[in-house]
């Protein structure tokens, strides 16, 4: 009577293990449950060059040398011409007036993709003429 408690208890725990297993893979598959948002700007906002990009993953984002999640942050179809960020905020200081789509992708510290991606329409409504270009610095930061 006990032998066959025994093999019921193993096959048990020998099917839990099984389905840890299974949900394991899945939630490899799909980013472990990880996720990275687009928080500004919003979905169909206008915005003037240069803007700020807000993003919220659900792991800490960090530089690739400390082996922290990083995202990939293109316009439209240029998914080759992405820009490593690192932090919660990077600023876009060159893209043409238009309709573009924002993408951003987290990426594990080696650049692989860790299976959470996001996209956002936005229209660049042009340059902010309050924002000084670089023409405008002066050479000496205290103006002299």
């Amino acid at each position: 009577m006990f032998a066959n408690l025994r093999r019921s208890a193993a096959a048990l725990v020998l099917l839990a293990a099984l389905a840890a297993c299974n949900g394991n893979d899945a939630d490899a598959a799909d980013g472990g449950g990880m996720t990275v948002e687009v928080t500004a700007p919003a979905a169909e906002s206008t915005v003037q060059v240069p803007f700020d990009v807000e993003l919220t993953a659900s792991v800490p984002l960090g530089t690739t040398e400390s082996g922290k999640h990083h995202v990939h942050v293109w316009f439209d179809d240029n998914a080759d011409d992405y820009q490593v960020v690192e932090a919660p905020t990077v600023r876009v200081t060159d893209l043409a007036a238009g309709p573009h789509v924002l993408h951003a992708s987290l990426r594990n510290a080696n650049h692989s993709p860790a299976g959470a991606e996001t996209q956002v329409p936005i229209i660049v409504g042009g340059t902010d003429p309050k924002a000084p270009s670089p023409a405008d610095q002066p050479d000496d930061p205290y103006g002299y």
